[in-house]
């Protein structure tokens, strides 16, 4: 297998999965480092219906207790999900050559290549990706010259879907903190003008030996909220530290058709004054391919988040320094799992 570096981003040719062996490059040593586990009994991951009467104390305790949860009942026709998914298999099916032609740079988050946590990992995934931040046209046009709209179509109709499905569960979010509703707008996550969203659509190939490989390591998301929709194969595990009933382990994420998936990432673990989980989470391969497509809810570059006034009052101190998006990025650059660590009260960390 070759590897392409464009401006100093490695990015992996999609022929690149055919080995007879799995190279050092790719083969993970440290995969087995906890047990792997079932969803069931007391590690059963939250199934929250948005229809539920009770669905505000739900979420709250499924984000306070876990930081993941699966909805159903969204109001997202299958059949949207359905052309989504065959749009991803047309992307990831183009020629590597192709592909490269809209392969991310250096400072450009939009386009192929892989998760920006992978520069901290020295072995390679074993996954492709395709981020859209905004408009996805004019790749589009370098993808496909004489058929592009059909993708964007099908892209825009999604984003147009999940925002407003975005929206709704960040409402149910805040309402589960204690925040009314006259106070939604002032804060900086329920004033939707100031919520943007990044689009990630990511392939796993599969593999004839999965236990040596990952398509995605361990990490956070550094944005409010993500929302996630997989094609019916599992691959995302969550990390449970040890409890009274089972040492450290990772949880499957059930694939259950025609829902998705939620986590928290460390910006509103911020806003929440850490009562949210941001929680850890990876990606397996197995033998069969696997697509997903995740959507980033997080503020537009100017707006700081701090921990909400209202849970850092008097009875708990605010336990963070306002960030914007942007400069938490830059700091788990340079620090990576230790972000929210140097962004605490009690740091003397200067960013620089």
């Amino acid at each position: 297998m070759s590897l392409h570096t464009t401006r100093n981003l490695k990015i992996h040719q999609p022929e690149n999965f055919e080995f007879d062996s799995i190279p050092d490059s790719h083969s993970w040593d440290d995969i087995h480092d906890h047990p792997s586990v079932e969803p069931i009994g007391p590690d059963a991951i939250p199934v929250i219906d948005l229809n539920d009467p009770k669905l505000i104390a739900k979420i709250g305790k499924a984000c306070e207790e876990w930081g993941i949860f699966i909805i159903s009942n969204h109001g997202i026709e299958s059949e949207l999900l359905n052309r989504l998914c065959s749009q991803m298999l047309r992307l990831f099916a183009l020629p590597a050559e192709v592909k490269l032609k809209v392969a991310k740079t250096e400072g450009n988050d939009a386009g192929y290549g892989g998760a920006p946590v992978s520069h901290f990992f020295p072995k390679f995934s074993w996954s492709e990706g395709f981020a859209i931040v905004g408009s996805p046209v004019d790749h589009a046009k370098k993808l496909w010259p004489d058929d592009y709209s059909s993708f964007c179509e099908i892209i825009e109709e999604y984003n147009k879907a999940i925002n407003s499905l975005g929206c709704r569960l960040i409402h149910a979010m805040l309402l589960s903190l204690g925040v009314s509703e006259e106070e939604l707008c002032q804060t900086p996550i329920g004033d939707s003008s100031k919520v943007k969203t990044a689009m990630h659509l990511n392939s796993y190939p599969a593999c004839t030996n999965p236990d040596w490989v990952l398509g995605l390591p361990p990490h956070t998301d550094s944005a409010y909220v993500a929302i996630l929709y997989q094609n019916g194969v599992p691959g995302l595990q969550v990390l449970r530290c040890k409890d009274d009933i089972s040492p450290t382990r990772w949880v499957t994420v059930p694939a259950v058709p025609n829902t998705f998936v939620v986590n928290i990432g460390d910006l509103l673990h911020v806003l929440s004054n850490g009562r949210f989980h941001n929680v850890l989470h990876r990606v397996t391969i197995s033998k069969i391919n696997r697509l997903s497509c995740a959507c980033f809810f997080g503020p537009q570059a100017d707006v700081k988040v701090g921990p909400l006034s209202k849970l850092a009052g008097l009875e708990q101190s605010p336990l963070y320094r306002p960030v914007t998006w942007p400069g938490l990025k830059k700091i788990r650059s340079v620090l990576h799992d230790k972000a929210l660590q140097a962004i605490k009260i009690d740091s003397n960390y200067i960013e620089g």
